[in-house]
């Protein structure tokens, strides 16, 4: 779920009559942070939001729940639910929802909004929807308390809670459609709003002074979300003072980025990992023994010890070890020419159509020398592999439509919550139109295997677990994908800051708690 757009000399200003006047220089100069994004916003309907999004997201929206880093004392903390309560069965939960709460608007925000924001994510069948997918009916019983009954037990706490498709907005806004929201409006309840979006150029989110959290001192008035697509500009940015956050590190200069002085660099435990999806429809990787032959083209060792500078491990199929349902029990496919050769030939696919294309970001330094591996190994084999580096918007589009996708295509992902079954649904599940199941895989058995474990999930996790387990091990059967790392998220930024949080369950920064000592 990476995004990498490209910054262009002469920009749009994209700007809804609501937002305010553009931000000066004097006021840039005063009480704001920048980070330098990767990528500019896609998609501004939360309904439909599911990729960088979340960095604008998680500040400018809330959940009814947050869910806390792993070991917190509590697993929850509350957002806009206060407080929470699921029946003997396992069917009904009941949230008592916030008071006095308002959206940037101005619209209350109440049980009537929490239903209207649900309902319509559900109803729209976009981005993360199908966390609500077990839902049967929601009911504002009065201005705060909401009930969500299921149709079978599901932890509608970690839904509640999750980084895409969970956040509550205003039923006004909802009212002017999602061209309304892709002009860069917004209405929540978090602590930022949008003042300004200069298309592919930057974000600028200004203090809500009615949040409900209250704001302390040192607190940023604003924050700037600068596209930035270059590591070596994004880096070049924080030595200077440029950027106080960056969010392309370069593994193999994390150590040394942390040596400079005012800046801290370092690694922590994440739920992310990376894959090259295999086309399971597109020849020749439509050949079941072609694709496993790739899987054991791959250098996991070289690529996780030096392309990833150790930040990472071997990944053992779809699911992150540090996430709980991964099954412990598969082996990784080993880096066998040998065995590549004798695969290959078993295919049956002829010699002059050993041709396959791999598609990745290109401004990753990470994906692109993992590439250049993979396609030296493949020659060795006779199988001749094109290299096709571009930005994410571009490649993720012709991936997904079956006439322009590539055999191989780059892919990161972290959870939209804390389930395994986001792997599992988000990028296998049969879709009718491809989003993010860029390997077009479609196994009737793979989805009963899975949808058995997701209604299990509520009422008896162990049993789930065994189906997750199952299902990840028919992946890797299948070979739908090169599963080659389970990574670390580094972080790279300016030292005097405080009150950063590790959280492998948000993909975000939580602007609203960091000061500058």
């Amino acid at each position: 779920m990476k995004s990498f757009m490209k910054v262009v000399l002469a920009v749009t200003m994209v700007m809804a009559a609501s937002l305010t006047s553009p931000l000066s220089q004097a006021e840039a100069k005063t009480n704001t942070a920048t980070y330098a994004m990767y990528g500019d916003i896609k998609d501004w309907d939360p309904s439909i939001a599911f990729s960088l999004e979340v960095m604008m997201l998680a500040n400018v929206y809330e959940p009814l729940l947050w869910y806390n880093p792993p070991e917190s004392e509590e697993q929850f903390s509350p957002a806009l639910a206060t407080s929470w309560s699921v029946s003997d069965d396992g069917l009904t939960w009941t949230f008592k929802l916030r008071e006095g709460v308002k959206f940037h608007d101005g619209e209350p925000f109440n049980a009537a909004a929490a239903k209207a924001s649900i309902e319509r994510t559900k109803s729209m069948k976009k981005g993360a929807w199908y966390i609500w997918a077990s839902v049967d009916s929601i009911e504002a019983l009065d201005d705060t308390t909401l009930v969500i009954k299921t149709k079978k037990p599901q932890p509608i706490d970690l839904i509640a809670s999750s980084q895409y498709g969970a956040y509550m907005f205003s039923p006004k806004a909802a009212e002017k459609g999602t061209d309304w929201f892709n002009e860069g409006n917004a209405a929540g309840t978090g602590p930022y709003k949008v003042r300004q979006w200069v298309k592919d150029q930057q974000v600028v989110l200004e203090k809500n002074p009615e949040f409900h959290g209250g704001w302390k001192e040192g607190n940023f008035d604003r924050i700037i979300l600068k596209v930035v697509t270059e590591n070596a500009t994004q880096v070049q940015m924080l030595k200077s003072g440029e950027a106080d956050f960056i969010s392309l590190v370069p593994a193999d200069i994390v150590d040394s980025l942390n040596k400079e002085e005012g800046i801290s660099a370092y690694t922590v435990p994440s739920w992310k990992n990376s894959q090259f999806l295999i086309n399971t429809q597109k020849a020749p990787t439509n050949n079941k023994k072609f694709r496993q032959a790739l899987t054991h083209i791959w250098d996991y060792d070289t690529v996780v010890n030096d392309i990833l500078a150790g930040h990472a491990e071997v990944a053992r199929g779809a699911v992150p070890a540090t996430m709980w349902g991964h099954n412990a029990n598969i082996e990784p496919p080993a880096f066998d020419l040998e065995l590549a050769k004798k695969l290959i030939e078993d295919s049956g696919v002829p010699e002059d159509q050993r041709k396959i294309t791999i598609a990745y970001i290109g401004t990753s330094e990470a994906y692109k020398n993992s590439a250049l591996l993979f396609q030296e190994n493949a020659r060795q084999v006779g199988v001749e592999v094109e290299l096709l580096p571009g930005e994410w918007g571009v490649i993720w589009d012709r991936a997904k439509n079956l006439e322009t996708a590539p055999n191989l295509q780059s892919m990161t992902w972290w959870p939209t919550y804390p389930t395994p079954n986001d792997w599992l649904i988000g990028l296998f599940r049969t879709e009718d139109k491809a989003l993010f199941n860029l390997s077009h895989y479609s196994n009737p058995e793979y989805d009963k295997v899975l949808d058995a474990g997701v209604e299990l999930e509520g009422s008896d996790r162990d049993a789930a677990i065994k189906k997750y387990h199952e299902a990840q091990q028919i992946l890797m059967d299948d070979a739908v994908a090169i599963f080659y790392a389970d990574i670390m998220t580094r972080i790279a930024r300016q030292s005097n800051l405080e009150g950063l949080e590790a959280n492998p369950a948000y993909a975000a920064v939580f602007f609203h708690k960091v000061t500058r000592k």
